[in-house]
C-alpha cells in the first residue's frame, strides 16, 4: 500500500513560496494537510526538520523539485499556528506532530476500554502501545510523550488515574506508568466546545469512590485484627508501625483495596474506607457514637440521598461521615461545633474524604444563635447537654412545606423527660423515646433430662441385684444409659440450644434516642 500524493504534488510552482499573500496561505494550507497525511500514513509522531526536509516529502524527484528551506521553516510554522505541532526542543528542530490531538487520542483510548470491558483494570502504557489487544487499534505503536498528553486529557476529566508501577515490562524500564480508566457521564464522552469540564482532583480516596486502585493522598483503612485498625493517608516515606511491624506506605500504591499487604513482620489488609471503618479508626476528639447509633439514627431521621440535615454537635465527626455518605451527593449536611478546632479538623477530613461539595461545618452555639439554616431541613440532629433549648431553633429550621424529623440523643432519662414535654408543646407529634442495646449471644447445645428418666436410671426395680445363691448382698454394676435412651409414654427429653452473652463483657447503655415529627401544618 503507498501513499497517494495530492494533484499539488505533481504541480511545479507547489515548491515555491508565492508571493501573494492569498495564494501563499492557501499553498501552506495545501502543505499542511500534506504533512498531516503524510505522518498519518507512515505513524509519524515526532519530526526532526533537517531529516525530513530532505525526504520525499518535501523533495519531488520526478519534477526534481525541492521545497526551500525557508518554505518548509513557513509550513511548520503555519503547523505550530495550527497547533498541530509542539516543539520538543529551543531550537525547533524536533517537534511532536498531531495529526490527531490528544483529545482526540483520548477519546479513542477511552472507547476502546468501555467497548473492551477495561473501566477500572490497570493497563500499563506499554500494554496500551504495544499489547495483543491493541494491534488493531489507530492508537497502537502511539508515541509515549503523546500518549501521556492524551491520558493527562483523561485525568483532568475524572475519566483516569495515573499510577506509577514497579512491574517490570520487556523493553521498558522497571519504573513505568499505568493508567486506571474510570466510568463517566455521557455529556464527559462528548468533544467539549464549551467550557473545559472541572478538573479531578486527587483529594483522597473519596469515601463514595468506585475506584479499585490506591494512589498516594489517599485514605486507606489498614486492618490489622478484629480489634485494631488503622486510617492512614498514604504519602510516600513515610511508615506506619503497628504489631506486625513496619509498612511504608509506598507499598500500597498501585495495589487494590482489599490486597493483602506484606509488612515486616506479618501482613495486613488495605480496605477501601467506609463510614463504619472509619468510626473504628478516627482520632477521637470527644465521645463519639457507634455504628448502630449511628444507623438508628439516619433511619429515624428518614435521611436520604437528597435530604438536608442540620447537626449538632459534630464532635469527632463519626456520625458526620454517616450522615454526609447518607445525603450524597445531592443533599446537604450543615454541622455545627461550639469549638473552632474540631471545626477545623471536620473539614479537613471532609476534604481529605471527599465530601466536602455537599458539607458545611461552623462554628456556631446553636443553643443561642441557632442554625445557620432556616426554613430548608429535612431533619435536625441534636446532641447537646440542654437540646430542649435548642428545639425552637430546630422548629426555625425544618422546612414549612415538607415538615420534617428531630432526633435527640441524650444519655440520662431526666434530659428524655424534659425534650419530650417541649416536644409536645410545641407542636411535634410521634414522641417517642428508644433505647439501643445490642447483645451477642453464643449458642451452647445442651441437653435436659426429665425427672421420670432420671429416677428410672438410678433407682432399682427389681431384686436382679441380689444374690439368690450364697445369701450375700453383693450390687451387680449397674447398666449404664445409652445417649439415645428415652422415655416410653408421653414423656418428653427437652433438648435445647441455650444462648449465653458472649464475650460476658459487653457494652450496654449509650444513650437514649428521641424523635419527634413535624407536619407540614404545623411548621
Amino acid at each position: 500500500m503507498t501513499f497517494n500524493w495530492p494533484w499539488q504534488y505533481e504541480f511545479p510552482p507547489f515548491f515555491t513560496l508565492q508571493p501573494s499573500l492569498l495564494t501563499r496561505e492557501k499553498q501552506l494550507e495545501a502543505w499542511s494537510d500534506l504533512v498531516l497525511d503524510y505522518c498519518q500514513f507512515h505513524k509519524l509522531y515526532v519530526l526532526v526538520v533537517s531529516d525530513i526536509s530532505n525526504t520525499e516529502l518535501f523533495c519531488n524527484s520526478t519534477l526534481n523539485r525541492k521545497l526551500s528551506s525557508d518554505g518548509v521553516r513557513a509550513v511548520f510554522d503555519f503547523l505550530e499556528q495550527k497547533k498541530h505541532i509542539e516543539w520538543i526542543d529551543s531550537t525547533k528542530n524536533r517537534c511532536h506532530v498531531y495529526w490527531r490531538r490528544p483529545e482526540e487520542w483520548a477519546n479513542l483510548i477511552y472507547n476502546w476500554a468501555v467497548s473492551n470491558a477495561q473501566l477500572e483494570v490497570p493497563l500499563t502504557l506499554h500494554e496500551l502501545t504495544a499489547g495483543t489487544d491493541t494491534t488493531r487499534e489507530s492508537f497502537y505503536g502511539l508515541d509515549k510523550d503523546i500518549l501521556i498528553k492524551s491520558l493527562t486529557v483523561l485525568v483532568d476529566d475524572g475519566r483516569a488515574q495515573l499510577l506509577e508501577s514497579c512491574s517490570e515490562v520487556e523493553g521498558l524500564a522497571p519504573i513505568t506508568m499505568e493508567v486506571s480508566l474510570a466510568e463517566s457521564s455521557s455529556e464527559e464522552l462528548e468533544v467539549k466546545t464549551g467550557p473545559k469540564l472541572k478538573s479531578f482532583e486527587p483529594i483522597g480516596a473519596s469515601f463514595l469512590s468506585s475506584t479499585d486502585i490506591i494512589a498516594e493522598g489517599d485514605t486507606v483503612i489498614i486492618y490489622v485484627n478484629f480489634g485494631k485498625i488503622y486510617a492512614i493517608k498514604v504519602k510516600r516515606g513515610c511508615t506506619l508501625n503497628m504489631k506486625y511491624g513496619t509498612l511504608r506506605h509506598e507499598v500500597l500504591i498501585g495495589q487494590r483495596f482489599g490486597s493483602r499487604i506484606s509488612a515486616s513482620a506479618g501482613y495486613v489488609y488495605a480496605l477501601n474506607p467506609s463510614a463504619d471503618l472509619w468510626t473504628r479508626s478516627l482520632s477521637r476528639r470527644t465521645q463519639i457514637l457507634y455504628t448502630p447509633d449511628c444507623a438508628l439514627i439516619v433511619m429515624l431521621l428518614d435521611a436520604k440521598p437528597g435530604s438536608i440535615i442540620c447537626e449538632s454537635g459534630t464532635g469527632s465527626g463519626s456520625l458526620s461521615h454517616t450522615l454526609a455518605m447518607t445525603i450524597a451527593p445531592s443533599g446537604h449536611l450543615y454541622t455545627h461545633d461550639i469549638e473552632e478546632s474540631r471545626v477545623r479538623d471536620i473539614e479537613a477530613e471532609f476534604k481529605d474524604h471527599g465530601l466536602c461539595d455537599f458539607t458545611t461545618a461552623v462554628t456556631r452555639n446553636v443553643l443561642v444563635d441557632g442554625f445557620i439554616v432556616e426554613d430548608a431541613c429535612d431533619g435536625v440532629f441534636l446532641d447537646l447537654p440542654a437540646p430542649w433549648d435548642a428545639i425552637d431553633h430546630a422548629k426555625r429550621a425544618l422546612s414549612k412545606s415538607r415538615g420534617g424529623r428531630v432526633v435527640s440523643f441524650s444519655p440520662c432519662i431526666e434530659q428524655v423527660q424534659r425534650v419530650c414535654e417541649v416536644l409536645r408543646s410545641r407542636g411535634f407529634v410521634k414522641v417517642e423515646t428508644v433505647e439501643l442495646v445490642p447483645r451477642k449471644l453464643k449458642a451452647l447445645g445442651l441437653q435436659k433430662t426429665t425427672l421420670a428418666e432420671l429416677n428410672a436410671s438410678v433407682l432399682p426395680t427389681t431384686n436382679e441385684n441380689e444374690s439368690s445363691i450364697d445369701g450375700s448382698n453383693i450390687p451387680k454394676p449397674a447398666k449404664k444409659r445409652k445417649l439415645n435412651d428415652g422415655v416410653d409414654g408421653n414423656e418428653d427429653v427437652l433438648c435445647y440450644d441455650g444462648m449465653i452473652p458472649f464475650p460476658p463483657d459487653q457494652p450496654s447503655h449509650t444513650g437514649y434516642l428521641t424523635s419527634a415529627t413535624l407536619l407540614p401544618s404545623a411548621a
